[in-house]
């Protein structure tokens, strides 16, 4: 049983929505991150790096190193 609640609406979350966006260093994109909004009232939960584009990214490396051998 899910008793989590929004910290800024307080409504119970049983689920979270996501948006894309970019994680910066200084002025450059470094990574793909997701940020977790509550489904409410959209306020952001949290952010993180995105692990389906970090595992591409990764793998799109390996096979390009493999390739230049």
């Amino acid at each position: 049983m899910n008793i989590g609640k929004c910290p800024k609406c307080e409504k119970q979350l049983t689920s979270v929505s996501i948006e894309t966006m970019d994680v910066k260093q200084g002025f450059q994109s470094a990574y793909k991150g997701v940020s977790y909004l509550c489904p409410f009232c959209n306020s952001i939960l949290s952010v993180g790096l995105d692990p389906i584009a970090l595992n591409a990214d990764m793998i799109n490396g390996v096979v390009k190193a493999l390739k230049s051998r």
